[in-house]
């Protein structure tokens, strides 16, 4: 089954498995970002559908650079998250207990790909959590990037005065790749 709305920037194709299996697709010119799920019953299936259809509404599908899995945003803040560099904002998803120590354990295991596909919608990564972050680069008024020995980080300042602090290991790649991709944007409102 294929689902589209007048102002979404994706289609969303639908289908049910006859072992359970749900497979949910948005397609966009640049991409397709696939999930799977495994449905229990009709109540499952159905919120299901109602949860694709009010996501397919916001999504963007575009493409993502994973800068860093360990970040976080402050020294209080003690769960591991991903960092992502989009072409119109930095994004910062917290992840779980699980992901953290597995981080602690094994910082740098997971691939940094140059560049990947993924479905972004800015409204869902706020709510989701309240130290998830979406940064828009049209609105840095200054950022300062850091190296440490064992972390790095970003400080911004918002052009409506907020700021924002994110922190990672620094065997991860953030720091180079941001400092590459910011200063053609920022100029002079980045500090190294």
């Amino acid at each position: 089954m294929l689902i589209t709305g007048p102002d979404w920037g994706v289609a969303l194709s639908v289908e049910l498995q006859p072992h359970g299996t749900a497979n949910l697709a948005y397609h966009a010119p640049l991409g397709s970002v696939e999930k799977r799920f495994h449905i229990r019953s009709l109540e499952a299936w159905d919120a299901l559908l109602d949860d694709a259809v009010r996501r397919a509404q916001g999504l963007r599908v575009q493409h993502a650079h994973l800068l860093a899995t360990s970040c976080t945003t402050g020294w209080l803040d003690w769960f591991h998250g991903e960092l992502w560099l989009l072409p119109d904002s930095l994004v910062r998803i917290r992840g779980g207990f699980v992901h953290t120590v597995v981080n602690s354990i094994s910082p740098g295991e997971r691939e940094h790909n140059a560049t990947t596909v993924i479905g972004y919608d800015p409204t869902t990564v706020l709510q989701a959590h309240h130290t998830n972050k979406v940064i828009p680069l049209d609105r840095i008024a200054h950022a300062g990037l850091h190296r440490g020995l064992t972390t790095s980080g970003l400080a911004v300042t918002m052009t409506d005065g907020t700021r924002h602090k994110l922190l990672w290991l620094s065997s991860e790649p953030a720091r180079r790749v941001l400092t590459d991709r910011l200063l053609p944007v920022l100029g002079s409102r980045l500090t190294t």
